[in-house]
This record gives C-alpha cells, structure tokens and sequence, in this order.
C-alpha cells in the first residue's frame, strides 16, 4: 500500500510467465471515491466483479481512508468450490459499502495464468444481478449452438464414414471442453470439491487439442491409402502431445503450459497445410469449399488482433474473442469440409453411375427381350384359350338355337305371319352371329387338306374365297331389321321409335352393321325415359352417315371417354359394359367411324360413317 501511494505501481503489467514454473505474481491497485452527494443517505452497496480467466490466486482488499482495511475475496484455484465466490463465469466480492463523498483505496493480488489482462468492475446488486441474467443467457445461448453444430458434424460424418471429418468433430468437440475448463464449468459442476484436479484436466484439454489436430494432420497427408514420410512425422508429433501431458502431471506449472502453446500454434500450421492438401488429394477442390475456407481464415485472423488489441485497451474480454474465434473455426470448418465431402460424394455417385449406365442398358435389354418373349407367350396362351372358349360357347349354342327354331317352326300354323317373320329374323341373327364367332375362332386351314376332308367339313363354316366377297345390299335391310326388333320395347316404355328407310347400298357385312345398330339403339331405347328415338341416314359424298337419335339424359365428355371402354358403365347400367366398346371397336376393325355427341339433359347422337358400295 505504501509503494502504491509513493507511486512505485506502474500502469502496465511488466512480468513475464516463464521467469519462474509458477504462476506469476502481480498487486494491482486503484482509487475509488464515491461523488454522491453527502446528504445523509446511507452508503451505497457495492460488489466487485473480476473478470479473470484461469487465475490461480486472487485476494481483494478495500482500505480506507481511516485505515480501516476489509479482506473482500480470498479465492485459490487450489481451494473447493465457493458458489458465493462467483457469478456466473466472473469472480465476485461480498456487497460492500462506500459512504458519499468517500475515497477508498481498491488492492487486489493475484497470481494469472496466461492471460494477463483482466477487468474489473463495481457494480451495485441491481446491477449485478441483470449483468448475470445476461452473461447466463449469453453463455447458454453459445453452448447450445455450439453442442448442436457438433452433434450434426459429428453424425454426419459418421453416416458418410468419413474419417477427417470425425476427427475434426472429436477436436472441436475437445475446444469446447476446453473453453468450458476457461470458464470454470468443469470445477463448478463436476468436481467442486476436487480442486487437485483443476490442473491435470486443464493440461488435458490443452494436450488432447494439439494431439488430435496432429493426428488429422498425419490422416490427412497419406497418399492413395499409404503412410508418407510427412504423415508419419506429423502422426509422431501426437505422441508429443502425450509426452507433454505426462510432464505436466509431474510438473503443472508456466513451463508445462507454454510447451502446451507451442504445440498448439503448431499444430494450427500444420493442420491447415495438411487440411488443403488433403482436399486436392480427394479430387477436385470445390469453390464453395474455398471460398468459405479463406473467410474463416480472415476472419479468425481478424479476432485474434481484435483479442489483442481489444483485451490491452479493455473493450473485448479474452473469453469472448476466444469464443468468436472458436465460433467461426467451427462453422468454417463444418460447412468447408461437410461441402466437400458431399461434392465428393455426388462426383463418385456420378461416376459409379456412369460406369453402371452400359450394364443397366444392356441388362434392361435382355430383361425387355426375355419379357417380351414372356408376355407373347403368355398372350397366345391366353388368346387360345379364349379362342377355345368363344368356340366352345358358340358350338354349345347352335343346337339349342336350332331345336327352338324347329319347335317355332312347328308351331308356326298357329302364329301371325308378322310374327313368325320376326321370330324366323331374330333367329337368322343368332345363329350368323354363332357361325360368325366360330367362323373367327377356328384355325386357319391346312391347305393341303384331301378332298374327302373337304367334303367331310362343317358346311357352317364358310370358305375363305366365300368370305372375302362382298356382298351389297340396301342400308334399309339393317334398319328395319332392327326397328322390328326393338319397336315393341320402345312402345311399352311409351316411346316413339321412328326409322327412316334408304336405299343407298353398302357392303360391309350386315351382320357388323346389324350388331353396331341393334346395340346403339338397345341402348337409346333402354336409357330414354320420355320422347322418342330416331334410326336415320344421311349422305355424304362416298358413305353414308348412319344417325341414331335420343332424347334421353345424354352424357359429358368424360362419360363418353369411359363408356368407349369394355366393362365400363353407368351407375344405374344393369349390364356389363361392353355394348359401346363393342360398336367402336367393330366400327374401327371394318373401316368406319363411330362418333358421339351428347350434352346433359339434351340427348345423345351416334353417327356411323360406312363407306358406300363401288
């Protein structure tokens, strides 16, 4: 006290760390006076708040004018853990007093470790306690992001089994335990009452940070899967590291940590020389990669002066810049290498897909061929046996067709000539559509058939010289055929079924015709509530539109569309669905067209274009 009132203090710390193996020992000592007003108010409360990183020892002393000295805080890193010593990261004093108008003399000894710069400030209770509610959210905020960054590098890379990048998240993962140790999180929740550890764990994260950039180093140097000169050296350095730690168990002190520095400066070099190394080893260097690589290097450099300008002139404290610093290291080093690496990945993807495209090609060919060798198979099969079965069920129909027609026959001295005509026409049209489905579905014929084969075959079966001639005849035959058939239905269902006859010939088979029309018409005449339906034709140069009008409920487009199709039908359809798919595929097999026009609620008109005959 009496050299720091002859003015023997100076204003710069002039002590040097490696003097001795211990901590370096310093007494500061400042003038406070209090200028608020003497009115007779109480003193105001006051507390001292240190903020100094790693210090060993530290004793804080008020004196007074009076000589009255008060012991304000006695903390060693040597002794458990006091909570009531601390606020948040920062030391802390007792609330004090200083009476208005009074000058006091503020004397603080300490031992630091390697900062040599702290700050320290009076801050009333109120104050205090803000300044703590800040400092934890601030403090939690960047432990929570940092911890969320590391769990995403890490299983990232473990997913991609990707070596560097683990290591890297195990060294960033040892920063932050690092900076934790700063700021006094590991002595304050794991070992409180184990001040003997406080040293050994510091040295371990110093060692474990420069060991496993070494290791990175060494990993990231080897070529094509083979140990270099270079990354045996740097790999070797690691044992360094463990060497160092092992020193400094038996001697933790100034000497142990400086070589502690020095491996840790060395290892940031080699690190980033190995680091770029290994990105030109793996392929391509993207720019992405590059470009935030060398913001993270600016940026770094820039808080580094920042730190040692900013700590000397006491407007930035070391533990944030040492946070910025570890902020920015690893988000460069997260989003650099985790883009190279999934840039890597997409080129090997591309690659092995490229190189895989010919096989595919090749194998999707023969898997094509051998489908559709397959499926032409299969569809023989299926057309034959449907074939078969349409044979089957015509054959099967012929006889009981043939025995009702001869009971009708025997019956037709009883019946009206009408009648019997109608019946004797209902009847030619069964069995031409029974000879019509066997005629289709029987095997084409062995030309070299003998003659008594010939003579011997069915004469239901048509030759095919007789089948390829084309027979002309009056578009009225098919229209009255079918008036006649379905004139009674319409009558009983109150409907007016008009047919107007022409003359003009064609020569499409009637009974294609005949099954187009009767369907067409079955259909007006079954969906027609009220109103009438109308079978016409119309002339139009070389064919002849064949008309079929309703007044029924009609049908939008997409009803149309899905009715065009085989088992598709309406909601109130009792039938199967194949009436219309029927007439537009025998109109497109034997060169016609079938169109629709219909609109809700106005109706529907079908048009049948048949070519006229030559």
């Amino acid at each position: 006290m009496n050299r720091f009132q002859a003015g023997q203090f100076q204003k710069q710390l002039d002590a040097s760390a490696l003097d001795t193996n211990y901590a370096p020992e310093a007494w500061a000592a400042v003038r406070i006076f209090n200028a608020t007003l003497d009115d007779g108010r109480a003193p105001d409360p006051f507390v001292l708040i240190v903020d100094l990183p790693l210090v060993s020892e530290i004793e804080a002393y008020v004196i007074r004018d009076s000589g009255f000295t008060e012991n304000l805080l006695n903390y060693s890193i040597f002794e458990p853990f006091v909570p009531e010593d601390h606020s948040v990261t920062r030391l802390r004093t007792p609330v004090f007093e200083i009476a208005p108008q009074e000058e006091i003399t503020l004397l603080v000894n300490f031992k630091f470790g390697p900062f040599q710069s702290f700050d320290m400030a009076l801050e009333t209770p109120v104050e205090l306690e803000a300044s703590a509610f800040a400092s934890g959210i601030t403090h939690t905020a960047f432990y929570a992001f940092a911890i969320s960054c590391l769990v995403f590098f890490f299983g990232f890379h473990v997913a991609m089994k990707n070596w560097i990048g683990i290591l890297y998240a195990a060294q960033f993962s040892i920063g932050l335990g690092f900076i934790a140790y700063i700021d006094g999180l590991w002595f304050r929740f794991f070992f409180p009452d184990n001040p003997d550890l406080q040293s050994p764990v510091g040295f371990f994260f110093l060692y474990a940070l420069s060991g496993t950039g070494f290791l990175i180093s060494g990993r990231s140097t080897v070529a094509d899967g083979k140990e270099t000169r270079l990354s045996i050296a740097l790999t070797s350095l690691a044992g360094l590291t463990i060497a160092g730690f092992v020193f400094s168990l038996f001697s933790p002190g100034t000497y142990a940590a400086f070589f502690g520095y020095l491996l840790l400066a060395l290892m940031f070099v080699s690190v980033f020389l190995a680091g770029s190394s290994w990105r030109r080893h793996q392929g391509e260097i993207h720019l992405a990669s590059v470009i935030i690589s060398g913001l993270g290097i600016l940026m770094v450099g820039a808080l580094i002066i920042v730190m040692i300008i900013g700590s000397r002139a006491e407007i930035i404290p070391v533990s944030t810049s040492v946070k910025g610093i570890f902020t920015v290291l690893l988000i460069a080093t997260m989003t650099g290498l985790t883009g190279h690496i999934i840039n890597l990945r997409k080129k090997h993807a591309n690659a092995v897909q490229a190189e895989l495209a010919a096989l595919d090609a090749e194998a999707k060919r023969s898997r094509e061929l051998l489908e559709t060798e397959r499926n032409y198979t299969r569809a023989r099969e299926l057309a034959s046996l449907r074939q078969r079965q349409l044979a089957t069920a015509s054959h099967d129909l012929k006889q009981p067709i043939t025995s009702l027609r001869m009971n009708i026959d025997s019956l037709s001295n009883h019946l009206d000539p009408l009648v019997k005509q109608r019946l004797t026409e209902a009847f030619d049209y069964m069995e031409a559509l029974s000879n019509d489905y066997l005629r289709e579905t029987t095997p084409a014929q062995d030309n070299s058939a003998t003659p008594e084969e010939e003579e011997t075959s069915d004469p239901s079966f048509p030759r095919k010289a007789e089948e390829d001639v084309q027979e002309t005849y009056e578009v009225s035959l098919v229209l009255n055929t079918v008036h006649q058939m379905f004139n009674e239905e319409a009558i009983s269902k109150g409907l007016q079924l008009r047919c107007v006859a022409s003359s003009k010939p064609i020569s499409v088979p009637p009974l294609i015709v005949m099954r187009i029309v009767s369907n067409l018409v079955s259909n007006a005449v079954k969906y027609t509530e009220k109103g009438a339906v109308l079978i016409g034709v119309r002339h139009r140069g070389n064919s002849l539109a064949l008309c079929v009008f309703d007044t029924g409920p009609g049908m939008d487009d997409d009803e149309i569309h899905a009715f065009s199709k085989a088992y598709s039908k309406g909601e109130n359809s009792d039938g199967h669905g194949l009436g219309l798919s029927v007439c537009f595929e025998l109109s497109r097999e034997n060169g016609m067209d079938l169109t629709c026009h219909s609109r809700k609620s106005h109706g529907t008109r079908f048009t049948l274009t048949i070519p006229l005959a030559a």
